[in-house]
């Protein structure tokens, strides 16, 4: 007589969470939190919105448009129109809530990709959450919503592909998914350079390990194909409206006069901001790995942090690629050097895994709240929550997305010049040019707004002497200028230049905007 014995089953258990798992769930909680609560400032957002309905509708322009200071004709390229057309659909379907949900999700996909690099590097969940947290705080300046958005993972999956191909841990099959990403990388935003310049660091550093025959370099097969796959992404890259151009549309903007000189973004980061500050901790955190390191750099992390380094120096604006960069690096740095054979979780002791599964459900606990807490702050929910009221301060309220376009997003000014419009042109301030564009499409054009290298450097200067009160009158008469749309906060000397200046009469002042009319 057979006996058929019926294994008993086992109750679901959920998989461990242990100190240093939540370490970096706090780190990422943070991150994402910050993130959300982040505005939408007007200036590199409202413009592009109004390009992706263009493009949604009648395909990628490739003039002015929107500017009277300027032909109609007048040629402008939109390099970011896939980008643009991807905020647009967005909106279509949810509103501003989806766009900012979109960007929360973007950021806090790319800093959870760099904390799992950070582990891998270190083995280390706490230093990975350091090291997160530190990336997070430096770029707290790129977190508004803008086609830069679309850029943040593109980055860092470029920089995984490489550093695990470079350490002999992924088949060669994986870098066909380098060229591919840059088909869309280049067509989503112009830090698609980035990429190129990455691929070219890790080519060019490994082929110096090989050539000094550095302990587990690539051999020679692994190194065609990574040149092989660098060149593919510089091919990848020609796949746009531009063709081969679009190299020339970088150059140019790297040597455009306004762009340089009078945008932020675009010049060197000090110590006497807080972004400034975590960059600077950042790197200085990396001369201390270094220095100090347990595991040392390999050619090409030095090339790659050097090269990034430096374009941070330079500006603003790259800061984000370096903290994403070398913050797994000093991670990598500061972690033990690992031995070749390490005690599986079968091996451990019987109090150790009674110990590890009894802690296991208050950490899931501290998870799910940290979770939670991420949620809450998501467009939908966010309103409901009591914030104070200096944060809510920071906000305008615009229909349907409350606690989500900054102050200075001239929405109620917009209507006012929609009810009472201008009877002549228009002086505006740069960022609320941008707003203007997509809420008054054709019925208002403007003076400037953030599209930077449209318009010549003379224009530039007077907007800034208009913007500073010098020679305000002469200025106002020689462009023929019949209304000026000001920001109370950003052109204080223009407010009281207004204030005095004969035959001008203010019509709306609310928030931070006013609007003056002959």
């Amino acid at each position: 007589m057979a006996f058929h014995l019926r294994k008993q089953a086992r109750p679901y258990a959920l998989p461990p969470i242990r100190l240093e798992h939540l370490w970096a769930l706090l780190a990422l909680s943070i991150t994402g939190i910050f993130i959300s609560l982040w505005p939408t400032s007007p200036n590199d957002f409202w413009w592009h919105l109004k390009a992706g309905e263009i493009i949604s509708t009648s395909g990628i322009p490739t003039t002015n448009r929107f500017a009277w200071t300027l032909p109609a004709d007048a040629p402008f390229v939109y390099q970011s129109w896939l980008g643009e057309w991807l905020f647009y659909a967005i909106y279509q379907l949810g509103n501003m809530p989806l766009v900012v949900f979109i960007r929360n999700i973007l950021g806090l996909g790319a800093f959870t990709l760099v904390a799992v690099e950070a582990q891998r590097r270190s083995g280390s969940w706490r230093l990975a959450a350091g090291v997160t947290l530190l990336a997070a705080a430096m770029t707290i300046n790129s977190m508004t919503t803008r086609t830069q958005n679309w850029s943040w993972i593109p980055f860092v999956v470029t920089l995984i592909i490489l550093g695990r191909y470079a350490e002999n841990r992924l088949a060669p099959r994986w870098l066909i998914v380098l060229p591919l990403l840059m088909i869309f990388w280049v067509n989503v935003h112009g830090a698609f350079m980035m990429g190129i310049l990455v691929g070219g660091a890790f080519a060019a550093g490994e082929t110096l390990r090989r050539l000094l025959r550095q302990p587990y370099a690539l051999n020679w097969a692994r190194l065609r194909l990574l040149y092989l796959a660098v060149v593919g992404m510089v091919a990848a890259v020609m796949i746009n409206p531009l063709g081969v151009g679009v190299f020339s549309y970088v150059l140019d903007l790297l040597s455009d006069s306004p762009s340089q000189s009078l945008i932020i973004e675009w010049q060197s980061p000090t110590p006497r901001n807080l972004a400034g500050a975590f960059f600077y901790a950042g790197v200085l955190a990396l001369i201390t790995a270094f220095a100090f390191a347990r595991r040392r750099p390999s050619i090409t992390d030095v090339l790659l942090v050097c090269g990034l380094a430096w374009q941070a120096f330079v500006g603003v604006r790259y800061v984000v690629w370096f903290g994403m960069a070398a913050m797994p690096i000093v991670a990598q740095s500061l972690g033990k050097v690992r031995p070749a054979f390490q005690s599986s979780n079968a091996d451990a002791t019987p109090s150790a895994s009674r110990r590890e599964r009894s802690g296991s459900i208050g950490n899931w606990i501290v998870a799910a709240l940290l979770v939670f807490m991420v949620v809450a702050v998501q467009p939908w929910f966010k309103p409901a929550l009591p914030l104070p009221q200096p944060y809510k301060d920071l906000f305008t309220d615009l229909p349907g997305a409350p606690e989500l376009a900054s102050a200075d997003t001239p929405a109620a000014a917009t209507e006012h010049l929609r009810a009472e419009p201008c009877a002549g042109n228009l002086f505006n301030e740069m960022g609320y040019g941008s707003y203007m564009i997509w809420a008054l499409s054709t019925e208002v054009q403007v003076f400037i707004d953030p599209r930077v290298e449209l318009y010549p450097f003379a224009l530039w200067e007077d907007y800034v002497s208009i913007t500073r009160g010098v020679d305000v009158e002469q200025l106002l008469d020689k462009y023929s200028i019949a209304c000026v749309m000001l920001d109370r906060v950003h052109q204080s000397q223009l407010v009281e230049t207004m204030a005095e200046t004969p035959g001008w009469q203010r019509t709306f002042a609310e928030g931070s905007s006013e609007v003056w009319r002959r």
